[in-house]
């Protein structure tokens, strides 16, 4: 049997909330709305982040983030160790490519390009942990509403807000369709292989198009039911979630709220 992929291990062992983990962490608990927030704040400070000082800053309170989460089925590692060949080109991009100071007394090894590649390396990795985080702690009807709650003086022009986060809701249902069709395609490699693996070898990519074109048919159909719904009137609005009044703040909001306070005001001192 061959070794499942990451994509295939995460989509299969996904549920309709997608990459969300169910827990009663801190983290949980804490109001969708300053989670989101607070992961956009973290992504904008890890790229303008100048020094390892100010990257420093972001890691901890991403690594906090982790902490108060505790993921413990290694999804966050194996997302991480999915980006290695991303990471090393960018690390040989800069290694190779960058003026200044050159390294062992070669011509085309940069010592500042070696520094500068790790550094972007760690500011990548430290933006795909703070944003896994908050999709591992915040469900898909808690974004939604977060995010009709961020468009919603848009609605005071005319925009129809709530029919965006019904549509942002039925585009995650397309989410448990591609976790069975993995597990179906994944189904049949194995069968094929174990029965006669020379055909494999010999006919792979045309077995390969074969079964895309069938998950592609599928989610075709499955994209022209949602249509008819649609067409018939269902009440889409319905399914969005309305969060409760963000003021006053719970505890635990304020706590959250003054930690990224205290690292935003630390992220400016060390500048």
């Amino acid at each position: 049997m061959a070794p499942r992929t990451f994509w295939e291990h995460t989509l299969i062992s996904a549920s309709h909330n997608g990459p969300y983990r169910p827990g009663q962490s801190l983290l949980h608990r804490t109001d969708p709305r300053l989670k989101v927030i607070a992961c956009l704040l973290l992504v904008v400070l890890c790229f303008a982040a100048s020094d390892w000082t100010q990257l420093a800053t972001v890691g901890v309170a991403s690594s906090m983030a982790v902490w108060l989460a505790a993921p413990r089925d290694g999804s966050l590692w194996r997302l991480c160790w999915l980006l290695r060949w991303l990471l090393l080109f960018t690390l040989l991009m800069h290694l190779l490519l960058s003026p200044g100071r050159t390294l062992w007394g070669t011509s085309w090894l940069s010592l500042d390009g070696l520094l500068t590649g790790i550094f972007v390396c760690m500011q990548m990795l430290l933006a795909v942990v703070t944003s896994t985080m908050l999709a591992m702690t915040t469900s898909t009807d808690s974004l939604a509403g977060t995010f009709g709650w961020l468009t919603q003086p848009l609605s005071r022009v005319g925009c129809r807000t709530k029919e965006w986060q019904s549509m942002l809701l039925f585009s995650m249902d397309f989410i448990p369709v591609i976790r069975d069709e993995m597990r179906v395609v994944n189904m049949a490699e194995n069968t094929v292989e174990a029965t006669s693996p020379s055909s494999v070898r010999m006919g792979g990519w045309h077995t390969w198009m074969q079964q895309l074109q069938g998950v592609l048919l599928r989610l075709a159909d499955r994209g022209d039911s949602i249509a008819h719904r649609l067409a018939g009137g269902e009440d889409l609005r319905s399914l969005v979630a309305d969060l409760p009044p963000l003021l006053p703040l719970a505890r635990h909001d304020q706590g959250f709220t003054a930690v990224m306070a205290l690292a935003t005001l630390c992220y400016w001192l060390s500048g």
